[in-house]
């Protein structure tokens, strides 16, 4: 018999088939918080889509009620756990330094290491996955093709990541510019897909979190000339992330994004305070 809450019918997880869907956040709740630093931790935030001129308000981020389950969303968060320690760690990587509005970023490769093999990149494709699961008329949305399917099966049924699947994590240095506190961050961006390399461009899909950026290479074969091999991590437990001038220009859209919206959170936060 359907089950029926306040806002309509239940719908059922798109990986179990089973059980009722919850209230799935699409990027994770913990990143989406870190942009609310200290003393503003009781500040909301503004999600503007530049291609429709769409702005939202929210405190914890996108979310959708019709993909995963409870459990199913669980597995993601096992993912989404490991690489949100990862991502705080490597944020405090000194890779310049600040005085003022003046900053000096010494570029190049920075080393790490993962407690897991291929974690970071199930994290990566998870991502990917509840986006492309979203409505096609959602904003936000972005069309992966077949991976879809084959990033279901990385994330939820635990099979092997092929060659063909990639992940490079990025510093974005105009987040990192923004703060002198190394724990702070300013923005995140969600998935955009588009094709990467001078020489040999591979199709790629990237979102920022944590003030980072996060590639994943989208099933084709070989690697991109878009970072040194080295900072590619499939496979790999010694792995570098990768500082460039280059990641200044990826969210550029920031720029006008803030200034469009920067009205509406000023009032959005001031009715916050009076209540």
């Amino acid at each position: 018999m359907p089950t029926e809450t306040e806002t309509g019918p239940l719908t059922q997880c798109l990986i179990c088939q089973k059980m009722p869907t919850i209230k799935a956040h699409l990027l994770p709740e913990a990143f989406v918080r870190q942009i609310f630093h200290y003393p503003k931790a009781d500040e909301q935030h503004v999600i503007h889509h530049p291609d429709t001129g769409q702005k939202v308000q929210s405190g914890t981020g996108r979310f959708d009620r019709a993909i995963l389950c409870a459990k199913c969303d669980n597995v993601l968060g096992r993912y989404e756990d490991s690489a949100f320690r990862l991502i705080n760690r490597l944020r405090t990587v000194p890779i310049g330094t600040k005085c003022g509005t003046e900053n000096l970023v010494k570029t190049g490769t920075y080393p790490f290491r993962v407690p897991v093999v291929n974690e970071f990149i199930r994290f990566a494709c998870g991502v990917l996955w509840k986006y492309a699961s979203t409505p096609l008329e959602s904003p936000g949305h972005i069309d992966i093709g077949n991976c879809k399917a084959l990033f279901e099966n990385i994330c939820f049924h635990g099979a092997d990541i092929p060659e063909s699947v990639d992940a490079l994590i990025e510093r974005d240095l105009f987040s990192f510019a923004a703060f002198k506190d190394p724990s702070q961050v300013y923005y995140y961006c969600t998935p955009s897909v588009g094709r990467r390399g001078e020489r040999a461009p591979k199709r790629m899909a990237w979102f920022s979190v944590g003030g980072f950026t996060i590639y994943l290479k989208l099933d084709e074969p070989g690697l991109p000339d878009y970072a040194p091999k080295k900072c590619w991590m499939r496979g790999r437990k010694q792995c570098f992330f990768n500082a460039t001038m280059r990641s200044l220009f990826v969210n550029q859209g920031i720029h006008s994004s803030i200034g469009l919206t920067h009205d509406d959170l000023a009032r959005l936060n001031r009715s916050l305070k009076k209540k």
